[in-house]
Formats: C-alpha cells, sequence, structure tokens
C-alpha cells in the first residue's frame, strides 16, 4: 500500500533515508564566536598539559635507561 505525498519544492522522493533527512528543510545553526572560542581555550590547555606530561614522561624514562645501562656496563 503506497500513501500520496503533495510534492512540494522541498521534498525528496528517490527513497534514500539520507535524502529523506536532508529535504526535511532543518536550517543550519550558526555557532557561537564565545563557545568556539571557549572550545579552542580549553583544547589549547588540554594540549599543554599532555606535552607536559609528555617532557616528564620522556626525561624520566631518559634516566632510567641511563641508570640502568650505567649500572650493566660499570657492574
Amino acid at each position: 500500500m503506497t500513501m500520496a505525498v503533495p510534492n512540494g519544492p522541498h521534498l525528496e522522493n528517490s527513497g534514500s533515508l539520507t535524502g529523506h533527512i536532508l529535504a526535511q528543510g532543518w536550517s543550519d545553526e550558526t555557532s557561537n564566536g564565545r563557545s568556539t572560542a571557549k572550545v579552542m581555550v580549553i583544547m589549547a590547555i588540554v594540549l599543554g598539559v599532555v606535552v607536559m606530561l609528555g617532557v616528564i614522561a620522556a626525561l624520566a624514562a631518559g634516566d632510567t635507561f641511563s641508570n640502568l645501562f650505567d649500572g650493566l656496563l660499570n657492574g
């Protein structure tokens, strides 16, 4: 059984789900400049923390390997 749908300028009748969703006519939401800036600041802070943790881990690992090999070679 089929249902008759009036043809309008925004109707899509190819049968695809994507076409149906896109044909609903929802407008694009504009993002607020402050929320984008807030996200960028938070991402920069998180990136800085991750880089600092990486540097600390690299320095700790370097000292550990230096002490290990010095003990093996000198011992």
